[in-house]
């Protein structure tokens, strides 16, 4: 049951009225907010900037899930090793010096290893794929959703009972057509 409301979600999410730009920028948020925890500084304001910035709340908080349960499963030990690379290296010592005592900054936590190596990661991650994601809902919105849905093979399937149910079951709405 659980499959059939994620494949829900993805075909809500895909469908949606809103962008590709927005959905994508969702997914990129919603990356970097899973690879930091949510109560940290850089976490809270990672979701206020989710809140204000026009992105798909939904493709971020299903980008966000995916990446905790990466983490969960073991993708989270990479976080440390990188936070160590970037705060600890004599030649960025000064930068971070500089950079973490400014006001607004210390407040972010990214003096904790596992924080600013989990939100470099997620940054990355989530401009790799940006591009990707934009160009797959581009190209879904194209073939699926305007090609199939005006074949006439599909429209004739839609009708029959059967299919009127499995489309309430996985869609949702009415099954009266």
């Amino acid at each position: 049951m659980l499959l059939l409301m994620w494949i829900r979600r993805l075909y809500k999410v895909f469908s949606a009225d809103a962008s590709p730009s927005a959905i994508a920028f969702g997914i990129a948020f919603g990356l970097t907010l899973g690879c930091v925890p949510l109560l940290s500084g850089i976490g809270l304001l990672l979701l206020v900037l989710t809140l204000i910035f026009r992105v798909q709340l939904s493709s971020a908080m299903m980008a966000m899930a995916m990446a905790k349960l990466l983490i969960a499963v073991g993708g989270g030990m990479a976080f440390v090793p990188v936070g160590q690379v970037l705060l600890e290296s004599e030649t960025l010592k000064p930068m971070w010096t500089t950079v973490l005592n400014l006001p607004v900054v210390a407040w972010l936590d990214l003096d904790c290893l596992a924080v600013s190596g989990g939100a470099a990661l997620g940054v990355v991650a989530g401009a790799g794929l940006f591009w990707p994601a934009r160009q797959l809902i581009i190209s879904y919105r194209r073939f699926v959703h305007e090609r199939v849905s005006q074949n006439r093979f599909f429209q004739t399937i839609t009708n029959v009972w059967f299919m009127r149910g499995l489309r309430f079951i996985f869609v949702g709405g009415d099954m009266v057509s």
